[in-house]
């Protein structure tokens, strides 16, 4: 046994003949040593020296997110009703990708139940309390000398683990196995790529990063499509869709006001969905994009999101939960000519806007898109070793509709109250608050000690449920010790506490909320400061909180997910047990043999597809 001179590692004889061939050859690729290769195996560095992802053994890994998908899909028929099964199911191409899978049908993400934190922790293992990302788009991170709230946009460049390490990602673990292998994240969400992109894509460990407005130039533009009338409804021209309030038609409160505006199909929200198209692609670009790189480029890992079924969960609303539908009153008339269906006269009893009709049109358009992804992909013979782990980032609900604005403007009750101080467009703020949908953060720049009676507040407050006629509190309020040691039946111990931002840094490079609040029973939180993060848009801060949203995600309702996984000879069936999204990150780099650098949380999953 001899001992190598560059790395001090004890060697045989034959190692030290290979690295010797090593050592001349890359000498000839421009100088490259071995010492660039101490992360990975002798085996592949050969294979990258050789020409990386040219290899017919390079293994490939696919991960294929569904945004907002709830597994309760896949036990509907395919007119959404219960009792599906083979040959009527309302998502077929899913199901036959789930029998060449192991299914975790009790799967769940992590707290806040919405998307950039979960896409990340699938990638990273982690959860929020790992990566110190806690909000979508962009969320709080410090106070300025003026005392405002410094709003920065979700960056991996501030993602650090407990340690306060920066984030470490599979992209980077497997750049650091295969250097040679491309690597490709393709997103209907252009903030996520640009989260992923951090401080440029080289140190993402991503080599091709697509989104709507950055694309490679031999890709089309994203076209214009309807949400609730895709390409591929066949009864466009007479199924319903979502109404739309308009301006008038209740109280004249700004507030109000602003809520019927962005409430429907015809609202401000959709129409913007609809209209930009670069920015929220509907998944036939996505797949058709996806495919074309795949033939041109060929990478090696990819990570696939397709936001459609998130996008029009929020504008027209979700119908997995058939029992949640009743007949429209006044009936719903089909124009001139169309058959006036059963299905056409089902709307949700949280919210009578809302058509399943055309909710379901979505899911079917959602399954198509996946299944002609799945069969070009395997036309193309990257399936052929590829493992493939099928995923949702959180699943979604109908929120409650009511003209009561002040059954969750938590800001307003504790502003009534005197809890904190009603400012003005000149007056500091106190408390900054950064919601939407049904969860929101509470943030105390000064006179932390009225923390404990804005809990007490709003755990005592008590809103009329419109759908079931009583009176009960709207939501969960977790102080920074039911963060830190978790709630029975809301959260795990520490699922929201970041160590290292709190404890350690003391919140000088990111502030961590003072209060979370997660609504209950479908209720809305509104939008305050002008932000909306789920669709990227800034308001003026002068805005007034409005609700923005007729379906949405983040509190513990939302937490079920889609997770399986199928890999070349691997185990098929359902596995009921509870896992969470990290293991699925977990588990994808114990069967590609990488390690992650920063700390996990998931459990390795691997010895279940053997």
């Amino acid at each position: 046994m001899e001992k190598d001179n560059l790395t001090g590692n004890n060697c045989t004889k034959e190692q030290i003949g290979r690295r010797s061939f090593l050592r001349k050859f890359t000498t000839l690729l421009g100088g490259i040593t071995i010492m660039n290769w101490g992360l990975f195996s002798i085996k592949d560095a050969v294979a990258s020296v050789l020409g990386g992802n040219k290899g017919n053994n390079q293994e490939k890994l696919i991960f294929i997110a569904i945004d907002a998908l709830h597994p309760k899909y896949f036990a509907l028929d395919a007119k959404g009703l219960p009792g599906g099964r083979e040959g009527n199911w309302l998502m077929p191409n899913i199901h036959a990708f789930l029998k060449k899978s192991l299914w975790y049908r009790n799967a769940k993400s992590y707290l806040p139940a919405a998307t950039d934190m979960n896409h990340l922790n699938v990638l990273a293992g982690t959860s929020s309390a790992q990566s110190g990302i806690i909000s979508v788009w962009a969320q709080p991170t410090g106070w300025d000398e003026n005392g405002e709230a410094i709003i920065t946009r979700t960056s991996m460049s501030f993602a650090r683990d407990d340690k306060g390490r920066p984030v470490d990602t599979l992209f980077h673990a497997w750049k650091r196995r295969w250097p040679g292998s491309k690597t490709m994240l393709i997103t209907g969400k252009e903030w996520v790529g640009e989260m992923f992109r951090g401080n440029g894509s080289a140190s993402s460990g991503i080599d091709i990063l697509v989104t709507g407005p950055k694309h490679p130039d031999y890709l089309k533009p994203p076209q214009r499509e309807s949400l609730a009338d895709p390409h591929t409804d066949q009864d466009a021209a007479c199924d319903p869709e979502s109404k739309h309030l308009g301006f008038f038609g209740g109280s004249m409160r700004p507030s109000n006001v602003m809520t019927r505006l962005y409430t429907g199909q015809g609202s401000l929200l959709t129409l913007q969905m609809e209209h930009f198209a670069n920015h929220f692609p509907h998944d036939s670009w996505i797949v058709d994009s996806t495919l074309e790189i795949f033939k041109r480029d060929k990478p090696d890992m990819a990570y696939i999101l397709l936001a459609q079924c998130d996008d029009a969960g929020h504008a027209i609303g979700n119908a997995w939960d058939p029992s949640e539908f009743i007949n429209v009153n006044p009936p719903y008339e089909p124009p001139e000519g169309c058959e006036n269906k059963p299905a056409y006269q089902l709307v949700s009893s949280r919210n009578k806007l809302l058509f399943k009709e055309a909710i379901l049109d979505v899911i079917r358009d959602v399954d198509i898109q996946f299944g002609r992804l799945i069969a070009g992909l395997q036309n193309q013979g990257v399936l052929d070793k590829a493992k493939v782990i099928l995923l949702s980032d959180h699943s979604a609900v109908n929120h409650l509709y009511t003209e009561d604005f002040s059954s969750t403007d938590c800001v307003g009750l504790l502003e009534n109250a005197g809890i904190v101080a009603k400012s003005g467009l000149l007056k500091k703020k106190e408390m900054y608050a950064f919601s939407v949908s049904s969860y929101g953060v509470l943030y105390w720049r000064k006179n932390k000690e009225k923390i404990p009676k804005a809990k007490e507040l709003l755990l005592d407050h008590r809103a009329l449920n419109p759908q079931i006629g009583n009176k009960e509190c709207p939501w969960w309020v977790l102080d920074r010790s039911d963060m830190k040691n978790g709630m029975h039946g809301v959260c795990l111990p520490g699922e929201l506490y970041h160590t290292y931002y709190v404890d350690v840094d003391k919140e000088k490079t990111v502030i961590w909320p003072d209060l979370i609040i997660l609504a209950k029973n479908g209720w809305q939180i509104p939008v305050y400061n002008g932000q909306i993060p789920n669709v990227g848009i800034k308001a003026p801060t002068w805005a007034p909180p409005w609700r923005v949203y007729n379906g949405g995600h983040g509190s513990v309702d939302t937490l079920p997910i889609v997770a399986a996984i199928s890999i070349p000879g691997g185990k098929k069936g359902v596995h009921d047990r509870t896992i969470r999204i990290a293991d699925l990150g977990v588990t994808a780099a114990a069967l590609s043999g990488l390690k992650l650098k920063s700390t996990t949380i998931g459990k390795d999953l691997s010895k279940d597809l053997m």
